[in-house]
């Protein structure tokens, strides 16, 4: 079964919402990646071991794999990144002193 095509398109027309959007969903998942490694830490049976089975695994795996979904978001947008603007290569103009009346 093929994955259903993106349209690159849609992406690039608020291209720097969706790139906050996955920026948010990454750091909400590792955060949630990491509490739930500690509650299985300490819910371990034995030094250096944490609990394979249990709902607060699944919980654990769901959010790992949540955060492998959301690298490819973030590699979707790299590759989608518009150019940036370039930088005028002038200076701005000097204000000249007033004169003193």
């Amino acid at each position: 079964m093929s994955e259903p095509t993106v349209d690159l398109g849609q992406i690039r027309g608020d291209w720097h919402f969706h790139a906050r959007y996955v920026t948010r969903a990454m750091q909400q998942t590792l955060k949630r990646v990491q509490v739930t490694w500690r509650a299985l830490q300490r819910k371990s049976p034995g030094r250096d071991i944490v609990p394979m089975d249990g709902e607060l695994m699944d919980a654990f795996l769901e959010a790992c794999r949540q955060t492998r979904a959301l690298t490819d978001d973030i590699l979707l947008m790299r590759d989608t990144q518009p150019a940036q603007p370039r930088k005028s290569a002038r200076r701005p103009a000097r204000r000249k002193a007033r004169a003193k009346k």
